[in-house]
């Protein structure tokens, strides 16, 4: 009974600074996202562990790493904030208020989701959302720890905590200097790619995974060249000769368009599927159900 009494006293700011910590992993850095004082940060965290009685976080030297009780708190906490951010949009003229934070793979993250921004925000307007790009492990990583409420990605999600909807259809094309001997090929076998050097995007990568399951199977040799964690560096790099590149077309289609790489003319051709994902245990505000349903009916112009 007294655990009861303690638990009733928990308070909004108490779960703010959690979550603020548990994203921030840092007193001083949680302070500065909340602007308030690091002490204020320190007293409201140590109160809430208090009437808890559990520890919510490891101290590692000037770490404060959520632990397993910290997690159990964790999508709790968050449903309880975001359903508070539901409340206070019931009494706004605008019922899409409040903050949302969008992950996006590279791909999708420079050539989709500003043109999709566009026309999405004028028609809520909601605040400036918080945007993450990275690769795609590290993209459902962030939402596993309720970093991210959502994201658009590349790559297969292996993880059966989150929902994984398909979104739009990709093409990959594997492209080549402009005077690369294999442009001249009208149609290109892959026998004929063993042996080369590639230019290829890190191994966490959505695009290297469509190189290394649909592609390197298929080659009885083949070498690394370089590799990168931006698209740009590896259309400049097999630009300038260093290797073969596998990449999205919507990576490559205006350096095509410019002449400064060509697209191999395979006879097979490599479709993939981009995914919007986001965290099963998450409540969905009215502001992420809106995104959510005009990103799956969303068409890029072409």
């Amino acid at each position: 009974m007294l655990l009861r009494c303690y638990i009733n006293n928990i308070t909004i700011k108490q779960l703010k600074v959690f979550s603020a910590v548990s994203r921030a992993e840092s007193l001083t850095s949680a302070a500065a996202e909340l602007f308030v004082t690091k002490a204020a940060v320190s007293i409201a965290l140590q109160s809430l562990e208090t009437q808890l009685q559990q520890p919510l976080f490891d101290r590692v030297k000037n770490r404060l790493l959520i632990n397993a009780q910290g997690r159990k708190l964790q999508p709790l906490a968050d449903e309880l904030l975001q359903r508070m951010q539901a409340i206070e949009a019931l009494f706004d003229a605008n019922q899409y208020s409040g903050l949302l934070r969008i992950g996006a793979s590279v791909t999708v993250g420079n050539h989709l989701l500003p043109s999709m921004l566009a026309s999405f925000l004028p028609a809520t307007k909601s605040q400036r959302p918080e945007l993450t790009i990275a690769n795609t492990a590290d993209l459902s990583n962030k939402i596993l720890a309720y970093e991210l409420d959502v994201a658009l990605v590349e790559g297969r999600v292996h993880s059966d905590r989150l929902n994984v909807i398909p979104w739009l259809d990709d093409q990959m094309y594997v492209i080549a200097s402009v005077d690369h001997p294999l442009a001249k090929i009208a149609a290109l076998r892959d026998a004929q790619l063993a042996g080369q050097s590639w230019v290829l995007r890190e191994a966490s990568s959505g695009t290297r995974e469509q190189f290394d399951q649909r592609l390197s199977a298929l080659l009885p040799s083949w070498s690394l060249g370089l590799e990168f964690n931006s698209n740009e560096a590896v259309i400049n790099a097999v630009a300038a000769g260093i290797g073969l590149g596998f990449m999205s077309n919507l990576s490559v289609a205006q350096a095509i368009e410019n002449n400064k790489l060509v697209r191999l003319n395979r006879i097979d051709s490599c479709r993939r599927q981009l995914y919007l994902v986001y965290a099963k245990d998450r409540y969905v505000s009215p502001l992420l159900q809106y995104f959510i349903d005009y990103t799956l009916a969303w068409q890029p112009q072409n």
